[in-house]
């Protein structure tokens, strides 16, 4: 489990664990990590795991958010990387990061819309794309297709092109679907109830894929499909 260790001044403290899906940090008193002093933001960072990886994004902060003393938007946690909000420094342990991420260091989270200058996506709040250009899975594989389904004449489908797409809403409920060599997977990202698979929870385990698999996330029902 990861280990968030907070300093000001040189002085250690307080040490929390990162034991939830989503972990916010701010001024505001029900933060999992409340902060005071001047400088920040009510609702200044946040960080989604997604796997053995943990992603840090500001959330609008006034003054920023530094990792190892450079400013990010968003930025996939490695072992000993040091957060640095105002005056207060947070280093972050995870040595399962040490050995490489869950997924794929090479993607970025970004709104939708901009992923790839891509349009925003219907379903979804985020999306997840590769810095460079959008991976297909594995050469000869199939790719996989997501089905919207809804009351209207015609069901949205999205190609999942990239390594990693997520459906959902942040902070409510979220998933993400992943493609490797062996298929196309599910996994919990957060929110207090995962989504369901052929109408069971999917847990916090990634869970394989099949064509023809029923996905119920919010309140969207998704169809899994191969090309």
């Amino acid at each position: 489990m990861a280990k968030l260790i907070v300093s000001q001044n040189g002085e250690v403290i307080e040490n929390r664990f990162l034991n939830a899906s989503s972990f916010t940090i701010g001024s505001l008193a029900d933060s999992d990590l409340s902060l005071a002093g001047e400088g920040i933001s009510r609702t200044h960072a946040r960080i989604t795991s997604v796997g053995n990886d943990d992603i840090l994004e500001d959330q609008g902060s006034t003054n920023g958010t530094l990792v190892n003393g450079r400013s990010i938007t968003r930025h996939i946690l490695q072992n000993d990387d040091v957060i640095e909000i105002a005056n207060i420094q947070i280093r972050y342990r995870n040595h399962k990061a040490i050995d490489g991420p869950s997924f794929d260091r090479t993607m970025i989270i970004q709104p939708s819309g901009e992923a790839l200058g891509a349009p925003a996506q219907a379903v979804g709040t985020y999306a997840l794309a590769t810095a460079k250009k959008a991976r297909r899975f594995r050469t000869g594989a199939r790719m996989g297709l997501v089905r919207v389904l809804n009351d209207g004449p015609l069901a949205q489908e999205i190609e999942l092109t990239e390594v990693l797409h997520t459906f959902g809403v942040p902070g409510t409920q979220l998933a993400v679907i992943n493609s490797r060599p062996q298929g196309y997977f599910i996994t919990h990202v957060e929110g207090k109830k995962p989504a369901r698979l052929n109408g069971k929870s999917i847990g916090h385990e990634p869970r394989s894929l099949a064509p023809n698999d029923m996905i119920e996330v919010v309140n969207e029902k998704l169809l899994f499909l191969l090309k």
